[in-house]
């Protein structure tokens, strides 16, 4: 390394105006990444789950639908009716919507299907509501948890947003901010209380919402933190400067390249400066406290750039490939957005190394950017002090290494159970505070109507429905109802079948065939009987839905039951049908936003084991090249595996479920803790070469890097502690724990890491 730094040290200004020039020319083409938004971004084009979701949306039109419920006491009166049709007429004219259906409409409904009834009763009650007319009776019955509520004190208006085809997931989000300002309006000039909005758009509008804000906070707070600890620490302008810019510049190069590489933000993107700070920091604080200590020794600048880079630029450019290869391993992943995650995150671990590579020499190349050698003297004083407390512990750990590494095996195997005996968080509405306004808002849905998790069964049908589907449907559906896993239940099974049953109640309606009882209610209710059954396909078949309504807050197991149990309930009934059909085989899937969020998070706690395991083969063959030793490569590995599973067997038995925060965590930590290894081998292997004994060597290498490892960590950890206050849960859950399992890793790599070093050394250690 030392020719290289040479080469970097003569061509330090071409190289600088080169990096500012490549800087320039990708800012431009940073700046048109975009966010995407859609559900269908989370997964691979090929999951079958999203295979099932797209199908779905494109035989019912693919309308999103958000729920604007509000509380109403006089809801069962005129009043309360017509201020149903006015809030329904109004968000009917918002750009985006493509049909609303709500109490008033379901009341005109009534009054077209079976007119007679209004000469039977008070006018004075809404037709709807009227107890002596069976086909409000079962229309009452039917859409009672979707636009009111039983007791009629609850209103909701469905609002179906035009579909992907006709307008894009921003104009969703736009539609979203809409109705948000019209119910403020309402609350003010009606006597309506109460206005939540729910639904699937309005779910991952808060989650990118508060995302967005999550990471330009953690951004400016890890950026000024660690700058401000550059600045403590170093005393000199010239390392600040640096760590600016290779923030900025990593930054802009990483975003560039995703445009390249045709890579959307999504959900997890947003902390990507912060991530870029934690390595760029570690690599330049432990330049700087080699640069400080070169001149403290009395070497010229020009001496103390070439002796630092000389020393420095293979454990930097080993941390930095360490770093990437832990990110990359998320490539195991089968979450679209994680793979994605992992390839933007290695790259700018790459982009980091080249950063430090173009700009390090020129920067600590400039005179005159320090302060006063008297304070100067006093952190010297302060960083002698550390560097002998952290030779004083890693040599108690070191003449205790047998006790010491029995110790923490049995220690990682009850972290090992206490891991895998812990909770998956299934809930996407989990993921928010329990005092943000969508937890209130869905809340009461999920106590006023039924329960807010939405799903769907897709059913195949005959071009034209028979009073024997009818029947079959009308049974699957019951036995839906039935269905109970410990409390779990489908508080809400309904279908076209169900209109068609209901129009039966009327004497004078019971004597029109199937067809054209649906033909009456599609005339009256179009925008709910086409969202409910698909138009022929070429072969005349149709696609029939099953709308289902369960409890959204569900623990992991019960909501997973409660899928299964659905799925087997549908396969029995169409296995049976089909026995008995004497056409087609029909077949049948359950889809929804519901199943979709639920098995995401199972896919993400799958997958952080593999991605796990391919972080330590990948970083363990890094470290093998870097060491070109297998002892010391597993010796730096091992240690630097326990502290993912303590940080997580600690959640665990705190009763904290894994979300999908702490589901990256697994392969992510080894590559950040791993860092302070990868300097701790390089001062390890230098003695041991010069002839001390593996006891010395590993003392004296933990001292060394104890004071730029203990200020990165310490800048860091509270960095990304900022996190902890963030309403989506995830993000502070990740925060967190990325905090704790590099303070985690910093105590493990003084302490542990040399007394396994050099406790597996049995070499000279002059090869």
């Amino acid at each position: 390394m030392q020719s290289l730094a040479k080469i970097l040290i003569s061509a330090r200004w071409p190289l600088a105006a080169m990096g500012l020039l490549v800087l320039m020319v990708c800012y431009p083409i940073s700046q048109r990444l975009t966010m995407d938004r859609r559900v269908s971004s989370l997964f691979s084009q090929t999951d079958p789950t999203l295979v099932d979701y797209q199908s779905f949306k494109s035989a019912f039109g693919g309308n999103e639908i958000i729920l604007v419920v509000y509380r109403d006491d006089e809801l069962a009166t005129t009043e309360g009716m017509d201020r149903s049709r006015i809030f329904s007429q109004q968000i009917r004219q918002l750009p985006g919507v493509a049909a609303v259906l709500s109490p008033a409409i379901l009341n005109d409904a009534v009054k077209l299907l079976n007119p007679i009834s209004l000469f039977k009763a008070d006018s004075s009650v809404p037709a709807l509501i009227r107890d002596d007319d069976p086909v409000a009776d079962g229309l009452d019955e039917i859409f009672s948890g979707y636009t009111h509520s039983a007791d009629h004190t609850r209103a909701a208006v469905v609002v179906m947003l035009q579909s992907f085809d006709e307008a894009t997931t921003e104009s969703h989000h736009a539609v979203a901010d809409r109705l948000n300002a019209l119910t403020e309006t309402w609350q003010q000039n009606h006597p309506v209380s109460e206005i939540s909005l729910v639904g699937e758009p309005v779910l991952i509008h808060d989650a990118h919402t508060l995302i967005q804000r999550d990471g330009a906070q953690l951004a400016l707070w890890t950026v000024s933190l660690l700058s401000l600890v550059v600045l403590i620490s170093l005393w000199d302008l010239r390392f600040v400067a640096l760590t600016g810019l290779c923030i900025v510049w990593s930054v802009v190069a990483t975003r560039a390249a995703m445009v390249g590489l045709g890579i959307s933000l999504s959900l997890i993107a947003s902390i990507l400066t912060a991530i870029v700070t934690v390595i760029a920091v570690a690599s330049i604080l432990h330049l700087g406290v080699r640069f400080r200590r070169m001149r403290w020794r009395g070497h010229t600048i020009s001496e103390s750039v070439d002796r630092s880079l000389t020393g420095l630029l293979k454990p930097i450019l080993w941390t930095c490939l360490t770093d990437a290869a832990g990110f990359a391993a998320l490539l195991a992943s089968g979450i679209l957005p994680v793979r994605q995650f992992g390839v933007m995150i290695a790259v700018s671990a790459l982009a980091v190394l080249l950063s430090i590579a173009l700009f390090a020499p020129a920067l600590m190349s400039i005179q005159g950017f320090g302060f006063r050698e008297t304070s100067h003297r006093g952190r010297t004083r302060v960083a002698r002090r550390l560097r002998r407390i952290c030779f004083f512990v890693a040599n108690r750990f070191v003449a205790h290494r047998v006790g010491v590494m029995l110790g923490s095996a049995c220690f990682a195997l009850l972290a090992i159970v206490l891991v895998a005996r812990s909770e998956t968080e299934t809930s996407f509405l989990k993921n928010f505070r329990s005092s943000s306004r969508i937890v209130i808002d869905y809340s009461r849905v999920e106590t006023d109507l039924g329960g807010a998790g939405v799903w769907d069964v897709v059913l195949d049908a005959p071009a034209e429905l028979t009073p024997e589907y009818i029947d079959q449907v009308l049974a699957l559906e019951q036995a839906l109802r039935e269905i109970d896993v410990d409390g779990a239940t489908i508080s809400k099974a309904i279908s076209a079948a169900d209109a068609v049953e209901v129009l039966g109640r009327s004497r004078a309606l019971s004597l029109l065939p199937v067809p054209v009882r649906l033909a009456g209610m599609r005339d009256r209710l179009p925008a709910f009987i086409n969202a409910l059954i698909s138009e022929p396909d070429l072969d005349g078949r149709r696609q029939f839905r099953i709308m289902l309504r369960s409890k959204e807050a569900l623990p992991a197991e019960q909501k997973r039951m409660l899928i299964q149990r659905v799925n087997e309930t549908v396969l029995q009934h169409v296995a049976r049908w089909n026995d008995s059909a004497q056409s087609t085989e029909s077949g049948s899937y359950v889809t929804g936003y519901y199943v979709i969020m639920a098995r995401l998070v199972e896919q993400l706690i799958r997958d952080q084991w593999r991605c796990f395991a391919a972080s330590i083969v990948l970083i363990w063959i890094l470290m093998l090249m870097a060491t070109r030793s297998v002892r010391y490569a597993t010796a730096a590995l091992l240690p630097n595996l326990l502290p993912v599973f303590v940080v997580l067997a600690f959640t665990a038995s705190l009763g904290e479920k894994t979300n999908m925060g702490a589901a990256m965590i697994a392969a992510v930590s080894v590559g950040l803790s791993i860092d302070g290894s990868v300097h701790f081998l390089a001062g390890y292997r230098r003695r041991r070469v010069h002839g001390h004994s593996p006891e010395t060597s590993a003392s004296h290498a933990a001292a060394e890097i104890g004071v730029p490892v203990l200020l990165a960590t310490i800048a860091l950890v509270v960095g990304f502690s900022v996190l902890s206050t963030s309403e989506f849960v995830p993000t502070a859950t990740f925060g967190t724990l990325v905090a704790a399992t590099m303070a985690t890793g910093t105590l493990i790599n003084l302490t542990l890491l040399p007394a396994t070093v050099s406790w597996w050394d049995q070499g000279d250690g002059t090869s």
